[in-house]
């Protein structure tokens, strides 16, 4: 007798076997997490609401209809607030909807009709000891077509620190279509926003609420008595704290965790809707992240030692696999030994010499907005860390640091962008994070408040912290808040426009620069503290023979593959051999975000990349088809003129290849990658 039998006779006896569902199972699968709270379930017909789109079709996210709203900006409503963060602009002409999104069927690759779907969607979080917010928040997703029979999960780990629905769109739909379940985390990140000032916070669902209301259930309230955040704010008035930064948690050292936490979250509701029928056995999961999400899904790969995953693509990865000096990238006659380097690292050499490597390339993208870059190119010079003589000169021997870093040539038109980005706020934030620095500790002379037109701090606006759930990426800046530089000679200003106190110059705070960079080569007690803290979340790059697929663009300029993708599989071979299952694919002509506008020409989109491996994963676990060989895709660009490109099509975008020609084939043995030109 199977189990469904045995479990239907002992049900229909009145009695309850272990297993059998119910809140008298007792299989790990049924059991509710001790660490879960479930905020919210609700159910959706696919037409005025649904998991997609929330009821709005694709219209408008294709410019065909209007955008959502608030009826009160100052009071938006869960549903609201939730629509809003669904919300993404979507470009036709660059493949999305036409070749690869939410609404295209996984089998026949066409767009279907009508891209809602109906089903249930369940929020939720998980909260830890002694700790005075939720930890991290989840959400999933059961579309109506779900079938316990063939049961299906696919787990995605935010992008960023972003919130919960910013994955949808990008990867949601591929696993709904395939009647999968889709679960959600956030990874202890996520918008969680305290302002000081008011005292207010954010709940899971984006409320904003008074912080000794919200207690526990609060997203994020700054570790902070009543007595030192009065103390604080005395001298520095209406500043605010973010989870990411501010959390005192190190919430990147337990992504693997918390990607497993979401599985477990999915099995414990789909069976409470099942009668316990789904098990690690029966059902295909399959962990997808981009960025930060891709190395949560490798972390979680990591962690995970008592089967809740199946396979994992893992695309751009932000991932710091350990030093180990057997391992080397090899590239056009270049090597780059020992590794990976953490992402404070390379974030705070990069942002040394980006303003001014940037004025090599006056052409490029948003290039005429580095305004000081020709300052920090002096500061650099007079602190002995340039040694050419013009600017211009300067220029290309910062270009020259970058490259021997191990950015590529071909990505030397995103600095310009990349750096406006904000790579500053980004390296303050996961510095505070990592050395467990609260917002009182003023690290590098850095806080986070709104500001002025003179730059100068503000008190934040009831709306802006409305929809900060909405308009914020876990972090600063968002809008006109942003890292405020306390050590400028003028009083604090906003960093982007701030003075350096040892050069008296507008160039963008050199000094917190260097401090951050002093986090990483120092050797003083905040620099321990950080560097305990990368210790915690550094990659072994073990997946026990579990089949994983990376994928990376060549010319990512944010996460370069020479820091992460690269040495992760590097090391995965030096450390598992012949039994490894990892695969990589790196990509021509994709950046990081997938830029539009004046990148369009050159550019590629990786989504439909993440499609195909998501396919290969499927096939491959469902009927053990083979997994591709490491390979490089060449793409080819679009062409025409930039901000206007012409149309990319299925010619632009060749396939993953089972069998590359051999100058495309990548080795990967024994720690080392040799990559092809």
């Amino acid at each position: 007798m199977d189990r469904q039998m045995v479990c239907a006779a002992a049900l229909a006896g009145a009695a309850m076997v272990a297993g059998c569902g119910g809140s008298g199972g007792s299989s790990v699968e049924e059991t509710k997490p001790t660490w879960l709270t479930v905020v919210s379930e609700t159910r959706m017909d696919g037409q005025s609401d649904d998991l997609i789109t929330a009821g709005m079709g694709l219209a408008p996210f294709v410019g065909q209809g209007a955008a959502p709203t608030y009826v009160d900006p100052l009071k938006p409503t869960a549903a609201e607030l939730r629509r809003a963060a669904m919300f993404s602009v979507l470009d036709v002409s660059a493949g999305s909807t036409r070749l690869f999104g939410p609404n295209i069927d996984p089998e026949t690759k066409q767009p279907v009709a009508d891209a809602r779907i109906a089903g249930e969607e369940i929020l939720a979080y998980s909260s830890e000891p002694g700790v005075n917010h939720l930890s991290a928040a989840m959400l999933l997703q059961i579309p109506a077509s779900f079938d316990a029979a063939k049961p299906c999960i696919l787990a995605v780990p935010a992008t960023g620190s972003a919130r919960l629905y910013a994955d949808l769109m990008r990867v949601g739909g591929w696993g709904l279509r395939r009647n999968c379940a889709v679960v959600y985390t956030d990874k202890g990140q996520g918008n969680g926003v305290h302002d000081l000032a008011t005292d207010k916070v954010l709940l899971a669902t984006g409320e904003v609420a008074d912080a000794k209301t919200a207690g526990t259930a609060s997203h994020f309230t700054a570790p902070i008595s009543d007595a030192a955040r009065a103390a604080f704010l005395a001298d520095n008035p209406n500043r605010i704290a973010f989870k990411h930064a501010h959390s005192r948690q190190n919430s990147d050292s337990t992504w693997g965790r918390d990607v497993v936490r979401s599985i477990q979250f999915a099995f414990y509701s789909l069976n409470q809707r099942h009668n316990g029928r789904l098990t690690r056995e029966n059902t295909t999961v399959i962990v997808e992240g981009n960025s930060n999400g891709g190395g949560a899904a490798l972390l979680s790969g990591e962690f995970d030692k008592d089967g809740w995953i199946d396979g994992i693509v893992a695309a751009q990865p932000q991932i710091q696999p350990e030093a180990n000096s057997q391992v080397v990238v090899e590239r056009g006659g270049r090597q780059w030994r020992g590794g990976g380097r953490s992402l404070i690292d390379y974030f705070t050499e990069t942002i040394l010499y980006q303003p001014c490597a940037a004025l090599a390339m006056p052409d490029a993208p948003r290039a005429g907005e580095i305004t000081f870059g020709e300052n920090r190119c002096t500061s650099l010079k007079e602190k002995g860390m340039l040694q050419s003589t013009t600017v211009a000169e300067q220029a290309q021997e910062a270009l020259a640091k970058l490259h021997d870093m191990g950015f590529e040539p071909d990505a030397d038109d995103q600095h310009a962008f990349s750096f406006l980005v904000a790579p500053g706020a980004t390296a303050n934030k996961y510095a505070n994070s990592q050395g467990r620095f609260g917002v009182e500790d003023k690290l590098c002379g850095y806080t986070i408040a709104a500001s002025d037109s003179n730059g100068k701090p503000r008190a934040a606006t009831a709306a802006e912290m409305a929809t900060i759930f909405v308009s914020a990426s876990g972090g600063a800046p968002v809008g006109a808040i942003d890292l405020i530089n306390e050590r400028d000679p003028r009083g604090p200003t906003r960093d982007s426009v701030s003075m350096s106190p040892s050069t008296n110059r507008l160039d963008y705070n050199l000094d917190g620069a260097l401090c951050m960079r002093e986090l990483i080569t120092g050797n003083n007690d905040e620099a321990q503290r950080v560097q305990r803290g990368i210790a915690e979340l550094r990659a072994k790059a073990t997946q026990g023979g579990r089949p994983v697929i990376v994928l990376h663009g060549r010319e990512d300029a944010r996460v370069p593959a020479t820091f992460s993708g690269r040495p992760y599989v590097a090391l995965n071979s030096l450390k598992e051999g012949s039994a490894s299952q990892v695969r990589y694919v790196e990509i021509t002509h994709i950046n990081h975000f997938g830029w539009p506008g004046q990148f369009d020409a050159k550019y590629v989109p990786l989504a439909y990349y993440e499609e195909q491996a998501l396919d290969m994963m499927w096939k491959h676990l469902k009927s053990q088809a083979a997994l591709p060989p490491n390979q490089v895709v060449r793409t080819v660009s679009r062409g025409g003129v930039p901000g206007k490109a012409t149309q990319l099509e299925q010619s632009n975008l060749p396939a993953i290849s089972m069998q590359p020609a051999s100058q495309d084939l990548i080795r990967v043995d024994s720690g080392r990658i040799v990559l092809p030109d």
